[in-house]
């Protein structure tokens, strides 16, 4: 896997509501889509998040929340890019906040699941006001964003000793607090282990910040597969058969590991796909739908 591998996400003309057959998906609820709206500004950068609603909801509704997480190596990619999956997800009843972060090599991890953390802090601070039920709390990544979404999914059980080696926030950070549970992932095509890397491999450097050799504990704290137990959050794995940019036996270590350790998670294989195409499959889609469907009961 190389710094460029998921360059195929700038190809904007993937990011619309079509299949990729082309056929338009049936909408179940009628959705409203929010642009652009701050969730956050680290170091005086703010980030900003789309949020797609069902607008045809009764009052008094509370529906789950989904946050949807962009790839693009950690070093490029956009919250539009997720459009597709977003607009399925709140056609279905669920609000999607689709979001951007911070990108390496500016920014190393582990700003980017800072970010991811601080979108989560915002679900739960404007839970009120869109309605939504913290109980039923989603997380959806691919790639990059995936990879993300497994640290969220694997963190979930660990002690805050072990939970702060992957956040530059402080131990008594309020917002600790006020971060939400996930119920419910689904990663696609997710890097999960940095720690199996050539120890002088200048690959990752752009992201973690030095070779294997020169920060071992960083590339521990960023690879999901090292805190893999019994309490984890239960992960949907949907990855590529012949993915060679992201290759299946990384899904499949932490599918594995987390079975082991009594974690029901699921696997999902797209046939005969690669790194793109299972981004852009239509088995994607509806393992994604069909999971968050039994997990958040939309």
């Amino acid at each position: 896997m190389i710094r460029c591998f998921v360059c195929f996400f700038l190809i904007g003309a993937f990011t619309g509501t079509a299949d990729a057959d082309g056929n338009e998906p049936i909408a179940v609820h009628k959705i409203r889509v929010e642009r652009d709206i701050t969730y956050a500004s680290p170091e005086s950068t703010d980030q900003a998040c789309d949020i797609y609603s069902p607008s045809d909801l009764p009052a008094n509704t509370t529906v789950p929340a989904v946050l949807v997480i962009h790839g693009g190596a950690w070093s490029s990619g956009s919250k539009e890019f997720m459009s597709r999956h977003a607009t399925k997800l709140a056609q279905a009843g669920a609000i999607a906040i689709s979001i951007n972060y911070r990108l390496a090599p500016l920014h190393k991890f582990p700003a980017q699941l800072d970010d991811v953390r601080a979108a989560l802090v915002w679900i739960n601070d404007n839970a009120a006001k869109y309605s939504i039920d913290l109980a039923r709390v989603g997380v959806f990544g691919y790639s990059a964003g995936g990879h993300l979404a497994c640290l969220i999914a694997t963190l979930a059980d660990e002690p805050k000793a072990n939970v702060t080696t992957t956040s530059a926030w402080s131990a008594d950070d309020p917002r600790w607090d006020r971060l939400p549970s996930a119920v419910a992932v689904v990663a696609g095509g997710p890097p999960c282990d940095f720690c199996g890397m050539p120890p002088d491999s200048t690959v990752f450097t752009y992201f973690l910040g030095g070779t294997r050799v020169e920060k071992p504990d960083i590339y521990k704290a960023a690879s999901p597969l090292f805190f893999a137990s019994k309490g984890d959050c239960p992960i949907c794995f949907i990855h590529g058969e012949t993915d060679f940019i992201v290759p299946i036996k990384s899904s499949q270590a932490l599918y594995e590991a987390q079975l082991s350790s009594g974690v029901k998670s699921e696997f999902v294989t797209v046939e005969k796909q690669g790194h793109m195409l299972t981004f852009l499959h239509p088995k994607t889609s509806e393992a994604l739908l069909d999971y968050l469907t039994r997990k958040l009961s939309l």
